[in-house]
């Protein structure tokens, strides 16, 4: 199955100027995206899909997060629906010292 494309990024909480939330715009150059300062509790980044299409799989990268949930909405308003429940990628105390941060 083909990927789709994310086409921009609408909003996002926090970014590391080398590492913006743009580079999630093209993953064939890595794709990495991380906040603005090393242990920040919450981060969030809303990414508009081209066209609507059938999502038969997901695939996330982690570069240090403890916890990933996924959530998809509609343009055309209302509430986000869970994809991916709140995942657990490595532990916090992980995550807080930088262990294996690309799981």
């Amino acid at each position: 199955m083909a990927e789709i494309p994310f086409t921009r990024v609408v909003s996002v909480t926090s970014a590391d100027p080398r590492h913006p939330a743009e580079n999630l715009l093209r993953p064939e150059d890595g794709g990495k995206w991380r906040g603005a300062a090393a242990g920040e509790k919450q981060l969030s980044v809303v990414l508009e899909l081209g066209d609507p299409r059938p999502i038969h799989s997901l695939h996330v990268g982690n570069d240090g997060a403890a916890f990933v949930e996924v959530l998809l909405g509609s343009s055309a308003g209302g509430d986000f629906q869970v994809l991916l429940p709140s995942a657990a990628l490595m532990s916090p105390s992980e995550s807080r010292a930088g262990a294996g941060p690309g799981r």
